[in-house]
This record gives C-alpha cells, sequence and structure tokens, in this order.
C-alpha cells in the first residue's frame, strides 16, 4: 500500500479515535451531540465544562504522550540498533517514577518542581544503563543494555515502591498515579506536552539522517561525518527528557515505546525521515484509542490508560522477543 494511502488510514482512524474519546467519560448524558453542540451554542453550561474542561485536555494529552513516547522508543532504537530498546527496557520511566515519588516523600523537593525531577531521574537512569551497556567505551553491547535496563529499572522502582510503607497518603498517591492515568490531566499539562513534542518532533527529524547513517554501522557513519557518540548522547538525552516529561504527568506508560516504532518500521519502511511522522501519528492514535477503551472497560470505575496499552503491548512485546534472532 501506498505510503500516502497508509498516512490517510492512519489519520481516519486518528480521528474516529478522537470522537470515541471526546463522547465518551464521566457523565453518561454527555455524548457526541454535546460535542458538536460545543460549535453550534446549543450545549448547557456543565456539558461545555465536560467537553471543554475535562475530556479535551485529557484526549490531547494522551495524543501527545503517544507522540513523546513513541518518539522516545524510535531514538533509543535508532541509537542502539536494539530493536527491544524503549524507555520501559531501559530503566528510563522508572528512573523517571522515582524522581517524581521523590516529591511526595521530600515535600521540599516539590519547589524544586516535578518535571524537573522526573527528567533527572530519566537522564540519571538512562545514563546508568548505558554506562552498564559499554556505552563509556564506546561500544554498546546489545544483552548487557536489556539486563542493565532491567536492573537500572528494577533498583529505581524498588526505592518508588518503598514509599509505600511511609505513608497511607503517599502511598495512595503512589499506587494511583503508578498505574498510568490521564484521567486528572488538565490545559496547563497538555501545553506543557504540546511544547515537548512538537520539540521531540524537530530535533528527531533533524537526527534522523544521522539515525539512518547510524544504521550502516559506527564505523560507516563515523566515515560519512556523523559521529556516532554525538548521536548517542544528544538521542539519548532527547529520549530521556521526552519520557520523563510524560511520567511526571501521566505517570509509567509502557510498551508504547517499542510497539510503535516496529509497527511503523513494517508498514513505512526503515527510512527515519519517514518514519518520525509516522511514529508520532500512530502513536498518538494508539494512546488515544486506549484513553477510549479505558472508559469503557473498567465498569463503574475508570481502568487506567497505562494497564491498557499494557494488554495492546506486553503480546506484542512477547512475539518481538520471541521472533528476534540475535540479541547480543
Amino acid at each position: 500500500m501506498p505510503k500516502s494511502s497508509l498516512y490517510l488510514l492512519l489519520s481516519g482512524l486518528f480521528v474516529l479515535a478522537v470522537l470515541a474519546s471526546l463522547s465518551s467519560g464521566g457523565r453518561s448524558d454527555v455524548g457526541l451531540n454535546e460535542l458538536f453542540g460545543v460549535f453550534n451554542g446549543s450545549n448547557s453550561a456543565l456539558a461545555n465544562t465536560v467537553m471543554i474542561d475535562i475530556r479535551l485536555p485529557r484526549t490531547v494529552c494522551a495524543a501527545l504522550i503517544g507522540i513523546c513516547l513513541g518518539l522516545s522508543g524510535l531514538i533509543l532504537q535508532a541509537v542502539t540498533r536494539n530493536p527491544l530498546a524503549s524507555p520501559s527496557i531501559l530503566g528510563i520511566n522508572q528512573g523517571a517514577a522515582l524522581g517524581l515519588v521523590a516529591t511526595l516523600v521530600f515535600p521540599q523537593a516539590a519547589a524544586i518542581g516535578v518535571g524537573f525531577l522526573s527528567v533527572t531521574g530519566a537522564i540519571v537512569a538512562g545514563g546508568l544503563t548505558f554506562i552498564i551497556a559499554g556505552g563509556l567505551q564506546g561500544k554498546l553491547n546489545s544483552l548487557r543494555l536489556i539486563l542493565g535496563g532491567i536492573t537500572v529499572g528494577a533498583f529505581a522502582y524498588a526505592f518508588a515502591r518503598f514509599a509505600l510503607t511511609l505513608d497511607d497518603d503517599v502511598a495512595s498517591a503512589v499506587l494511583q498515579w503508578s498505574a498510568g492515568n490521564v484521567g486528572d490531566v488538565r490545559w496547563p499539562d497538555a501545553q506543557l506536552l504540546i511544547g515537548w513534542s512538537v520539540l521531540g518532533m524537530v530535533i528527531t527529524l533533524l537526527l534522523s539522517h544521522r539515525f539512518n547513517l547510524l544504521a550502516l554501522g559506527d564505523s560507516s557513519a563515523q566515515g560519512l561525518g556523523a559521529d556516532p557518540r554525538v548521536t548517542l548522547l544528544i538521542g539519548t538525552l532527547l529520549a530521556a527528557v521526552l519520557a520523563g516529561v510524560c511520567v511526571s504527568i501521566a505517570g509509567p506508560i509502557a510498551f508504547v515505546g517499542i510497539v510503535i516504532p516496529h509497527v511503523c518500521r513494517y508498514l513505512f519502511g526503515l527510512d527515519y525521515r519517514v518514519l518520525v511522522g509516522a511514529v508520532s501519528l500512530t502513536g498518538a492514535t494508539l494512546m488515544v484509542i486506549g484513553d477510549a477503551l479505558s472508559k469503557w472497560m473498567g465498569g463503574p470505575s475508570e481502568m487506567p490508560i497505562g494497564v491498557v496499552v499494557a494488554l495492546i503491548g506486553a503480546p506484542y512485546f512477547l512475539y518481538q522477543t520471541f521472533m528476534e534472532k540475535d540479541l547480543g
């Protein structure tokens, strides 16, 4: 199928997912008719509040988180040349989570900024993973990269879980947040994500040629003027920041970063200049679908979007693990 047709198909699916997300959630008496009533002025003040102040920022945030996490996974798989690399597998999500939990356990740390601590935790965790994998020697070992990510992630998550034993209120906040949820996001969160997602797409697009050269091997990339160490440093920092911002707003949402790049490579090919847009659109679509399903699958209360996305991504991760012939 031509790439233009694929983009058109994905765009149509995205629009349908947005309509499904905006037409449900919270009040059952506010549905699709009230969505269109926002534009023609036929809604009550309550319906407009539900649509504009609650559902719309939630849907926008879900889409933007899909963009950021998809790009983060694409970047990590490009710089490591490892098909299993993603923010959740390399411990980056867990490091960001630890940074955020620190603001709950130590209220004084909140003055520094939740987002800043989450991003810092993501960068530190990613750096430790790459050091374990041999990044300081300039040559990453794929198996050690995955094992290092699991180790760093488990270490960070253990400290985050330790917060559950300190205080009941802290434990409740940590448990609710750790499931991955966009139910409480509002327009300030959306504005922050808009800035980072646009910046992420622009920088990733600028790096896409380097990613294509890096796929040829370190020696080839170096010979063609793209120092692989510079690409690794910039790419890892960008991936960690994008993941850290998402974790600070919605909690750790796994599998988006590993599933979306693989699906897009299968559909659109291996050119990273094309994959940047494809991953952004597909990631946004998956997360908005997850948001709509989270409202329908939970019965009386909503199911966290992180659980819904994991139900989609975990089987694919197992499939990719068993299909990958050489992880070393």
